[in-house]
């Protein structure tokens, strides 16, 4: 009986479109190999970044049934499945399974609960035997109503930060400021009740960054939020600009997080703080690739160095290599904001743009059209209006002009607001 080889992609975030396309053509240079996706909702795109697209619920309740129906189709149409790609936190459950069940490089199901599910991940923190010197675990507190919301933020000093338990992109997050904001909290997360709850302590005056691996290959991520009630991601540059021992301490945290999951995930993107004290806290892990184009920024910031291909080799071969990628200079990028809330009506032609202020530009995208509704609060990464990407043999420049062209662009954004209605007199 002949078959043909293939991969299969586990989820992904909707902007994500053209990192299938470039996985796509991995699998076919690397391996001859088709590539499968599974969604749990198939978008017009996604017939056109892979050979085949497969819809299936990736929620926890439905993996032993999505499972099933998915090795179906697999023996039907005679697909041999060499390699398993979980591309979202909410395929990481599924990719464990299929992984497991087809013996293929991966984690265990047990291990993805745990890396996928933050309260479970703070308490192997919690109960860990051993940590890095400098290493503390966050105070982190499940939370099951409003009424123990409101008692938990009190006992925290009236400040903490809320999270869904399993969630990715910044969803659901936000900071409380005092106890009288529970309510609109509580309220705002009732989406994401069913997969839990979860209260942490507010961690102030800190720097965030992110420890990335791919297949025994390691670097830093410098990262920037936005401030406010929201953390939203807003910038990273790779590789971040450390010195020596803040190196030292970031590294030693992103692998002791990595290992109290699991030894055999072939991608983590590690979120760290970096406190005022020298200390560092884990923000979360997360059991696949970075978001807003990391592993792009690296492959531009380091010589000789595809993080895609890592990942590749990693799920059909199990190819682990240490290797420490040698940075030819730092490559940043930055979301673009709205500047008021309304419709959007015009846009400035950024390469022109970038060319009148003496920027080089590597990448220039807009995600929202002509006539979409736009904020200027930014509630997650899905409340941006695009992005650029920069690179600079310095970081110091990068960084001026990373700023210098988004608030160009932001400022030149043509936006129709939405006035309130006249209300009636007499």
């Amino acid at each position: 009986m002949n078959t043909t080889s293939c991969v299969v992609v586990v989820g992904y975030n909707g902007s994500r479109v053209h990192d299938v396309q470039k996985l796509r053509d991995l699998c076919k240079s690397l391996y001859n190999a088709r590539l499968i996706l599974l969604v749990e909702q198939i978008q017009p795109q996604d017939d056109q970044v892979a050979d085949h697209v497969c819809s299936t619920s990736l929620a926890e309740k439905d993996v032993p049934a999505s499972l099933e129906l998915v090795v179906g189709c697999l023996d039907a149409d005679r697909w041999k499945l060499i390699g398993v790609l979980p591309f979202s936190d909410r395929g990481v459950l599924l990719g464990a399974a299929l992984a497991s069940h087809f013996g293929l490089p991966g984690i265990t199901p047990a291990e993805a609960r745990a890396g996928l599910d933050k309260q479970i991940f703070r308490q192997l923190e919690a109960t860990a035997t051993e940590a890095p010197e400098d290493y503390r675990p966050i105070l982190s507190t499940r939370i099951e109503s409003l009424a123990e919301l409101r008692q938990r933020v009190i006992e925290m000093g009236g400040k903490a930060f809320i999270k869904p338990a399993c969630e990715g992109a910044s969803r659901g997050c936000r900071v409380i400021r005092h106890p009288s904001e529970c309510d609109e909290a509580w309220q705002a997360l009732k989406p994401y009740r069913e997969g839990g709850i979860v209260l942490e302590e507010l961690i102030q005056n800190a720097r965030e960054y992110s420890w990335d691996y791919v297949a025994g290959s390691t670097w830093i991520t410098e990262k920037t939020t936005t401030d406010g009630a929201y953390r939203a991601e807003i910038q990273q540059v790779v590789p971040a600009p450390l010195a020596e021992d803040a190196q030292a301490r970031l590294m030693a945290a992103g692998r002791h997080m990595a290992g109290l999951v699991s030894q055999d995930n072939g991608a983590w993107h590690n979120e760290v703080f970096h406190r005022a004290n020298h200390r560092t806290s884990a923000v979360e892990t997360n059991m696949r690739p970075g978001g807003m184009h990391i592993w792009d920024l690296a492959r531009k910031a380091f010589i000789d160095f595809d993080p895609w291909e890592r990942w590749v080799r990693w799920a059909v071969e199990g190819q682990v290599a240490n290797h420490d990628p040698v940075p030819r200079g730092y490559c940043g990028i930055r979301l673009l904001r709205a500047n008021t809330g309304g419709i959007l009506r015009d846009v400035p032609d950024i390469p022109s743009l970038a060319r009148s202020l003496n920027i080089e530009l590597v990448e220039a995208v807009l995600t929202k059209r002509i006539g979409d509704s736009v904020s200027a609060l930014v509630k997650d990464n899905f409340s941006f209006i695009g992005h650029i990407v920069l690179f600079n043999e310095r970081y110091e420049d990068l960084s001026v002009d990373l700023l210098r062209l988004a608030e160009a662009i932001e400022s030149s954004v043509g936006i129709t607001s939405l006035a309130a209605p006249a209300r009636a007199v007499g």
